[in-house]
């Protein structure tokens, strides 16, 4: 294993294809302009950034800036990618890869697309102004998106994109003014943990499966919707969720046997929760539901339980823009000042 220095001028992709590079082998990229594509085709590359100036820029013209393809145990770390016409980051049938601390901005396609991968590790990257944030698709399972920054995008944040993307975790990531979903979720056994959302066209979007568990998120200031759960899926969980100063409804389920506990659904421009006609089962349960218009609860559905929910209308002559209106958020405070300063 070797560390091997790497400057703009190196053609990357062909120093990976060569003999100089091993698996294992660390490229420490110096500072600079990099305008290349990168194909990684070795196990275990690590491709690390010596300092912040370390650019991608395709200038409109490349397509996607590294693309993992088969690979395993590579690790990408510390870069600034912009102006691609495709996509970031693209990971293909790869597993256990890592995608650390880079900066993608202003790109046509996906800021990080996974296709068909497992086991990858996406943390703490920033994103701004491309189509998704991060999309799993095409059964990508088991993958772990974690404190990751969205911002601006022209789709969705964040998206698990068909019911085969089952079992990944997306923990403690923020979404801001994305122009559809914060979180559009589909598959089975998908995590959704401490997630902010905040001025999104949509909140959270649960689809095509069963089991996933929703805890601990905030969605706050959505324009099209909030929390929805569609196509008659089974066993959903939502737990100590904030929804709060939304525009429409607050969660609307056509879901069955799922449980809706401990949630604080409040100020919404809309119902507090809907259960849809035909769907049963679903268990609601201790939460607080306070000056949703015009109703805190409607339940549409059949056999649908209730127990120890709290249903406060709101006060006389308040509204929900009364109180939302002078919410302010900074985008540099925590999920817990923000929960601390609705309550």
């Amino acid at each position: 294993m070797a560390i091997i220095n790497v400057t703009p001028l190196i053609d990357i992709t062909a120093l990976i294809v060569s003999d100089d590079v091993s698996e294992g082998d660390v490229l420490l990229l110096e500072e600079g302009i990099y305008f290349q594509t990168v194909n990684i085709t070795k196990n275990y590359i690590r491709i690390v950034a010596k300092g912040p100036q370390v650019i991608f820029d395709g200038k409109s013209i490349l397509l996607t800036a590294f693309t993992l393809s088969n690979v395993t145990g590579t690790a990408i770390e510390g870069i600034n990618i912009k102006q691609y016409r495709a996509n970031g980051m693209l990971i293909q049938s790869g597993s256990g890869n890592r995608i650390v601390n880079n900066k993608i901005s202003n790109t046509i396609g996906n800021a990080i697309d996974v296709f068909g991968s497992s086991g990858n590790l996406i943390w703490k990257n920033e994103i701004c102004s491309c189509s998704d944030g991060v999309r799993l698709i095409q059964g990508s399972t088991s993958n772990r998106v974690i404190e990751n920054v969205v911002k601006e995008c022209f789709d969705d944040g964040f998206e698990s994109f068909l019911a085969p993307d089952s079992n990944n975790a997306f923990i403690s990531n923020t979404a801001m003014r994305s122009r559809f979903n914060g979180l559009d979720i589909y598959g089975s056994n998908n995590l959704l943990l401490d997630n902010l959302l905040i001025d999104n066209g949509l909140g959270i979007i649960i689809n095509e499966g069963s089991g996933s568990v929703a805890i601990g998120n905030i969605v706050k200031g959505t324009k099209l919707g909030t929390h929805f759960v569609f196509n008659e899926y089974t066993n959903y969980f939502a737990g100590e969720n904030n929804i709060l100063c939304n525009r429409s409804i607050g969660t609307e389920n056509n879901s069955q046997f799922g449980i809706f506990m401990n949630n604080e659904i409040a100020y919404n421009g809309d119902n507090g929760i809907i259960l849809g006609e035909s769907f049963m089962a679903n268990l609601v349960m201790d939460n607080e539901l306070v000056c949703n218009i015009p109703e805190n609860i409607v339940d549409g559905g059949t056999n649908n339980n209730f127990i120890n929910n709290i249903d406060k209308p709101c006060e006389p002559c308040e509204s929900p823009s009364d109180i939302c209106g002078n919410c302010s958020y900074r985008e540099d405070n925590s999920n817990e000042e923000l929960k601390e300063g609705d309550n």
